[in-house]
This record gives C-alpha cells, structure tokens and sequence, in this order.
C-alpha cells in the first residue's frame, strides 16, 4: 500500500521533471528565436518558472520546516531576480539598438526614448 512519503516522493520527481522540461524547452528557444528579446522572454521563463518547480519537487521529497522557509526564500529570489534580469538585457540590447525580429510589427517603447523619438524631425535612422 501506497503511504504519504511515496506520493510525495512521486510527486516532487513530476515537478523536478516539469522544472527540467521547462527548462530545456528554454535552451532549444535561445537557438531558434530569432531575436534578443524573445530569447530574453524565454531565460525569463525557464529561470523563473523552470527552477522554481525543480525546489518545489524537491521540498515535496524532503519537506521540513527548515526546507520549506529555504525554499520559500529560493524561489521568491529566483522569481524576482530571472523577471527583471530578463527585462534588464532586453532593455539593454533595445536602448544598443538591437533590431527586432522582422515579424515584430510596432514598438511601443519608442515614445519613451530618451535619445529619439519618433516624431522628432531629426531623428537619426542607424
């Protein structure tokens, strides 16, 4: 008969598994996205959502109270640090005038750019 400890052990290897699918599907987009800001979208994704699974399912095969304030304090961290680590180098590589990918058809940020604007008569095209 099945007891508490082996479904938990069963469950957290399925949510390991989710957290290194999850990241893995990440790995294949940095090769076939086709720009910075898609690929940056997806190290987002698979840092935030992809690790925070792998400490779930790991806390769900050794849970303690001590385990569970660790993880609480992991995961918060890793989800606040992978969404603005992300933002931050698609920022970067907009503000360094990295191209969009060509199916990307408006650019909303360009309104609150410093250095031109798109109704400025003398905006440079680089």
């Amino acid at each position: 008969m099945m007891d508490i400890h082996d479904f938990l052990h069963g469950a957290g290897l399925v949510f390991i598994f989710l957290g290194i699918g999850t990241i893995i599907v990440a790995g294949i987009g940095l090769f076939r996205l086709p720009d910075l800001y898609l690929r940056a979208s997806a190290v987002g994704t698979s840092a935030g959502l992809g690790v925070a699974s792998i400490v779930i399912g790991v806390l769900m095969m050794d849970f303690s109270w001590l385990n569970l304030a660790k993880a609480v304090v992991a995961m918060i961290a890793q989800l606040l640090t992978s969404a603005v680590g992300s933002m931050a180098i698609a920022r970067s590589g907009y503000l360094n005038n990295s191209l969009p990918a060509e199916i990307t058809h408006t650019d909303d940020l360009l309104k609150t750019r410093r250095d031109q604007h798109a109704d400025s008569p003398d905006q440079s095209t680089t």
